[in-house]
């Protein structure tokens, strides 16, 4: 990933434009063609777009034309963007470069042209996905895997250094991942007098042993944890286990620095899955969390909005967009509109003037898209509104302000 970044950020397609596509997909859009025909959508607009709008050089424009061609062609084919929930495509025929990022999600479907290949979004998600350690025990194994933006790895030797180190580990027969010997859980005898049934003592044991068995494997997997988070730090955390265990007890061994990490819980079978499960699984969890996290944002956007330090719609978001004032852009999933930018200070305009008479106007496909990586450029963090009633709390645009105004 690091060198395809490089790479991409020392490109300079002049007099050509580079096309970037970021698009984002559920694993339903990967069947029956779902994924092909909504790409093709979109194409399609921009592509009347270019030929109707853009006063081009011909050899530019039939560039860009065929950069939409290759695209098109390349998403024909599910398994070359299978992988994650999205994937930028940076394309410039004239340049002869055709370069594909899976991404575990984008932030809405975007199509752009550019000099270079707008690369922010890739390093904006990769600084907010991070590295997560993904923890999944119960009472008979404990396995741990790493994920960053490009997938997720299983780490083979995980408790085997905490073992040598502390304590082994034997339940009734049952091995934990290697761990056997040195350190039995056992349960005090029974006592009785001859011929006495003693009625529920039996179960009450069973249910001890149980716990007993639970909380060591809880303690063995912290432990190895933090061991694996001293040598190779993380973000982040998630522990996952079966439906209806009280995994959630993990909290009260984990380490200080580990709960401050800890993202949430995930239902899996810590036997049965793989990599691919993992994966999945954590995708499905990070959507989720970014659910929430829009709910926190829209109420923080309604609490400051009274005080100054918010704006809505349009027009006052891209005004202190343009201020360099924005500390949180909240865009509503599939607001857009025309709009225009002007060449030379970059500047985005909803009117067809620039403010410097040396600058070069020129029409943009969808100005909110513009407005997005003039947002990451200035290091701005941006939430996409995906729950639709969420969506009618602002008008299309919003944003959180880093000064009062």
């Amino acid at each position: 990933m690091l060198e395809i970044l490089k790479r991409l950020s020392q490109v300079d397609a002049s007099p050509y434009y580079v096309t970037s596509l970021y698009f984002g997909f559920t694993p339903e859009d990967l069947t029956k063609n779902q994924l092909y025909l909504k790409v093709k959508d979109l194409v399609k607009e921009y592509r009347r777009f270019v030929e109707e709008k853009l006063n081009w050089d011909k050899p530019v424009k039939e560039s860009v034309l065929r950069d939409l061609d290759q695209i098109l062609e390349f998403v024909k084919n599910p398994d070359n963007i299978a992988g994650g929930r999205g994937f930028a495509i940076f394309a410039c025929d004239a340049k002869d470069l055709f370069e594909v990022v899976k991404l575990p999600y984008v932030y809405r479907n975007r199509l752009m042209n550019d000099r270079h290949p707008l690369i922010r979004e890739i390093l904006a998600i990769d600084e907010e996905f991070g590295r997560v350690g993904i923890l999944l025990v119960d009472r008979h194994h404990i396995r741990f895997f790493i994920a960053d933006i490009t997938g997720v790895k299983e780490v083979s030797d995980f408790v085997e250094p905490v073992l040598v180190r502390a304590h082994k580990f034997h339940s009734g027969g049952t091995f934990l991942k290697g761990a056997e010997g040195e350190r039995r859980l056992t349960m005090p005898p029974r006592v009785a007098a001859p011929n006495v049934v003693r009625h529920g003592v039996g179960e009450w044991r069973f249910q001890q042993r149980i716990k007993h068995d639970w909380h060591a494997a809880l303690k063995l997997a912290a432990d190895a944890v933090f061991e694996y988070w001293k040598e190779h730090p993380f973000d982040h955390l998630v522990v996952g286990s079966l439906p209806g265990e009280p995994v959630e007890e993990i909290e009260n061994v984990l380490h200080d620095y580990l709960r401050r990490i800890l993202l949430g819980y995930i239902e899996i079978n810590p036997a049965e899955a793989d990599e691919v499960d993992v994966w999945n699984k954590l995708l499905d969890f990070r959507i989720q969390k970014d659910r929430e996290e829009e709910k926190n944002l829209i109420a923080q956007f309604k609490e400051e909005i009274g005080w100054g330090t918010a704006v809505n719609g349009l027009e006052k978001t891209l005004e202190m967009l343009n201020m360099g004032n924005v500390r949180t852009l909240l865009v509503n999933e599939d607001f857009s509109s025309p709009g225009y930018i002007c060449r030379g200070t970059n500047t985005l305009t909803l009117q067809p003037e620039c403010p410097a008479e040396t600058d070069r106007l020129e029409p943009v496909f969808d100005i909110v898209n513009e407005m997005i990586e003039e947002a990451l450029h200035q290091r701005a963090k941006v939430e996409v509104i995906v729950d639709k009633e969420l969506q009618k709390e602002i008008d299309g645009v919003a944003a959180l302000l880093r000064f009062r105004l």
